[in-house]
């Protein structure tokens, strides 16, 4: 069986990232609700629900993938929380922009194909 494909590992690990996000949104908006008691059990329900989604995702992203690829990915959580840091009001930093491209550069450096893969080579002595 081949691997799926880099672009299916990367909607992979942005849709746990995603789903992360979604859930700090649903319980950061419920701290502030003042409401129900039933309406409550049923948020803290979904978001129960959508970690167990990502609980299957990520184990069909590891059973497919090597964990030094996927894993990586998940610091796609940076530029997305400060977006949404953005969308709540919070002032967003140069010093935090250039922190995330910082970190995002590392991530692109670590994806990138290694010229063992790139020629097919795995002994170093075959190089010469």
């Amino acid at each position: 069986m081949s691997r799926p494909s880099r672009p299916l590992l990367v909607a992979l690990v942005l849709s746990t990232v995603l789903i992360q996000l979604l859930v700090a949104v649903i319980l950061k908006e419920l701290a502030d609700f003042r409401g129900a008691t039933m309406w409550t059990a049923a948020v803290i329900g979904l978001a129960v629900g959508l970690n167990g989604l990502r609980f299957l995702i990520w184990a069909y992203t590891h059973r497919h993938y090597p964990l030094s690829h996927s894993y990586p990915l998940t610091a796609l959580f940076f530029p997305c929380i400060l977006i949404l840091s953005a969308s709540y009001g919070e002032i967003i930093t140069a010093r935090q922009l250039i922190a995330v491209a910082i970190i995002m550069t590392g991530i692109a450096l670590m994806n990138l194909p290694s010229s063992q893969a790139r020629t097919g080579r795995t002994d170093p002595e075959d190089a010469s």
